[in-house]
């Protein structure tokens, strides 16, 4: 009983001694030297709020200012699970975004894709809507600025996606995505992104909801695309990291391709070859860093087989081909940035990696294998600059292509389950470089 007396009496005590504070403040503000202001905060003169740079240049006045467009491409996979026998998902999106205030910005994006049965010949087809937050940690750090080469984001948001495998049920199912967005500034109003993610779905978008007990599933890939900023503002002013000294280019290349296995080996390469052509474009965003862009066409010899007579005697080879086609973009650093020597300034050397999206026909005895393909590909580029517009190079290249297929007879009977396989193609080529 003393002791709840003494709490009650010490809290009296306090809230009549601010109690008297607050009746003196009147008088104490008037006479502080610091301002005179009526109520005296001592956060006003700390350095509290002064660490953060200024926003440059940003204003929200319409609707149209600072929104954008975007088109990207990518892979989802599902976390592992017994019976379900859903392949991977290659995806495609095209989005509208508006950023509201220099960190925060608001995306809708409209989807769709695709994947294979592990096993059959089947697929699963998706469209979907995807609602987004991107918080941009980097104008939150440093300030806005829209003419900055390279920001990072986080993002977070919610979702609805329809499946639909042939012959099978349907789903609607819900999602929330996170992710981080890494954004690299290419031109004035043009970026290109890498957007990791995870997604955790209501469950139904692998096609198996027998065995999940906790009724979600959980998914994981990345996109990589290009925003196109619709605010002719992120131009780069004048004087201020403009482009000089730093080029824009167009090539043109040709050479050979062949694929690196034990058959070609058995042919002899020499006998494999076909063509490869490369029409690309990119811009050096530093001395030492550049992207590219490229379509492209390769072909070569895979396999052959014989035809013989009644005796059994060989009549003729057969040869059997394979065709891609498709696009690649592709990061370069010029290694001879580094190298404190003369040679640069008409010698690059130049470290290339990236990936392309393409189409394989590849010629089998009794079918066509049709497949698109994500793959990741890399080379070395040797330049050699004639003059300050034009410049020759080799470039050999490896790319792998993942593919895969259900093998059947000339009447179209599937004969094993689906195979999974890789090419390794290698291509090399000369080539002539225009700046400008």
């Amino acid at each position: 009983m003393i002791k709840l007396k003494f709490i009650i009496s010490t809290i009296v005590l306090f809230l009549g001694m601010n109690a008297g504070l607050w009746a003196q403040q009147d008088s104490t503000a008037v006479n502080d030297t610091v301002g005179g202001k009526k109520f005296f905060n001592a956060l006003d003169y700390s350095m509290q709020k002064r660490y953060r740079p200024e926003n440059k240049n940003f204003e929200n006045n319409k609707w149209s200012d600072n929104t954008f467009v975007e088109i990207n491409m990518g892979v989802e996979d599902f976390l592992n699970r017994d019976g379900a026998e859903i392949g991977l998902y290659k995806i495609f999106s095209a989005g509208y975004g508006k950023m509201f205030t220099p960190v925060h910005t608001a995306r809708v994006n409209l989807n769709g894709g695709w994947a294979l049965h592990e096993r059959t010949s089947d697929s699963f087809v998706r469209v979907g809507l995807q609602a987004s937050h991107l918080f941009n940690i980097t104008a939150y750090m440093k300030g806005y600025n829209p003419s900055r080469l390279f920001e990072i984001s986080s993002v977070l948001g919610l979702g609805y996606t329809y499946t639909k495998m042939k012959g099978q049920d349907a789903f609607n199912v819900g999602e929330l995505h996170a992710g981080v967005q890494l954004k690299l500034r290419l031109i004035d109003q043009l970026s290109m992104i890498l957007e990791p993610t995870v997604a955790l779905y209501t469950d139904g978008i692998d096609h198996y909801t027998k065995t999940n007990w906790h009724k979600y599933d959980v998914g994981y890939g990345g996109k990589l695309g290009f925003i196109y900023n619709l605010d002719d503002r992120y131009k780069k002013p004048a004087g201020e990291g403009g482009n000089a000294g730093i080029d824009a280019f167009v090539s043109l290349a040709g050479g050979i391709q062949y694929q690196f296995s034990n058959i070609v080996r058995e042919m002899g390469i020499k006998n494999t070859l076909g063509p490869h052509v490369a029409v690309s474009a990119g811009k050096w965003l530093l001395p030492f860093l550049g992207i590219r862009g490229s379509l492209f066409y390769g072909g070569d010899t895979w396999n052959r087989y014989y035809t013989y007579n009644e005796e059994g005697m060989v009549t003729a080879e057969n040869k059997l081909n394979c065709a891609y086609t498709g696009a690649r973009v592709e990061a370069m650093v010029n290694v001879m940035e580094f190298v404190p020597l003369d040679v640069k300034r008409y010698l690059a050397v130049s470290v290339i990696g990236g990936a392309e999206i393409a189409g394989m026909n590849k010629k089998d005895i009794s079918q066509s294998v049709k497949f698109t393909y994500f793959a990741f590909t890399g080379g070395l580029q040797a330049k050699y600059r004639i003059n300050d517009r034009w410049g020759v190079f080799v470039e050999p290249r490896l790319s792998l292509v993942p593919y895969s297929y259900v093998p059947k007879n000339s009447q179209g009977v599937e004969l094993t389950e689906r195979m999974d396989y890789s090419d390794n193609i290698y291509n090399f080529n000369l080539g002539v470089e225009y700046s400008f």
